[in-house]
């Protein structure tokens, strides 16, 4: 069997984003002919995969490694890591199907949401329900849509708002990657040491003031509840964030406990998990 084609969307690195992400991970795969982290070059550039997503039946897919290639990094340059890259919709199974329609209707109408600068918070007090997951599947459904976008741990995006800039080049990625995406994708919002809160709030003013003022959305991951974010990081920039945007309550089972069960099995198989956009 033949993969699924690469996305229109999906297109080559430039040089200068290359070389970043060659910088920061200095085991980044950089040659499809010699290497995969799909098929491993084995077995004539072949893996086995589930054939449908009721997983009851294996097949054989011919490895298209230069695709695999092209999205894993894709997918790293917009921030989005390899276990997400290779998860798709069929893995939020613990998550409701009506959370998930809400999350769905903001992704099919994605063009008009961003254009509007139509904000959304994926929010659950309880741990392990699979917003990160949503994130990033929303993400990339984003990206095949031409949408420009960056997934950061908030945390990450504390670190850079206060690291001293080497460079002109350091302070552009800033730009670039926080203040001027299309869409900024932030995880664990409130997660943050709880001594940091000053800084964090300006932050948070700086970021928020600047893209609701551009009307690029944000998509945040939280545990707090929409009470305590409002309490949490004043009051007159939760108003800007929320007066464009959508709560939704990612309810539902842990799904780690799943999702381990799953990633045992299919290793005992001896199947790959390709990198897929959907």
């Amino acid at each position: 069997m033949k993969p699924p084609p690469l996305p229109a969307a999906c297109t080559p690195l430039s040089n200068a984003d290359f070389a970043r992400l060659k910088a920061a991970r200095p085991r980044l795969w950089t040659d499809p002919s010699a290497s995969c982290i799909t098929c491993l070059k084995r077995d004539g550039n072949t893996y086995r995969w589930y054939a449908d997503t009721t997983r009851t039946e294996i097949a054989t897919y011919e490895c298209d490694c230069r695709a695999q290639w092209l999205l894993h990094l894709w997918f790293l340059n917009a921030g989005i890591g390899t276990n997400y890259q290779k998860l798709g919709w069929t893995d939020v199974a613990s998550v409701p199907q009506d959370v998930i329609e809400k999350i769905m209707n903001y992704a099919e109408n994605a063009a008009r949401r961003v254009a509007d600068g139509r904000n959304l918070i994926l929010w659950s007090a309880s741990p392990g329900t699979g917003k990160t997951l949503l994130l990033s599947l929303l993400l990339k459904y984003l990206m095949l849509q031409g949408i420009q976008v960056h997934f950061s741990q908030f945390n990450e995006i504390i670190d850079l708002f206060t690291s001293s800039w080497r460079d002109n080049a350091e302070r552009e990625q800033w730009n670039r990657r926080v203040r001027n995406v299309d869409v900024l994708g932030m995880d664990d919002w409130g997660k943050e040491h709880k001594g940091r809160l000053e800084m964090v709030e300006a932050m948070v003013d700086q970021i928020i003031r600047a893209r609701v003022s551009d009307s690029a959305p944000v998509i945040i991951t939280s545990n707090l509840t929409p009470q305590q974010m409002q309490e949490g990081y004043g009051s007159y920039v939760m108003s800007l964030l929320t007066e464009q945007a959508d709560f939704i309550e990612v309810t539902g089972s842990d799904f780690r406990p799943r999702r381990r069960e799953l990633s045992s099995q299919e290793a005992e198989l001896g199947l790959a998990r390709p990198i897929t956009a959907v």
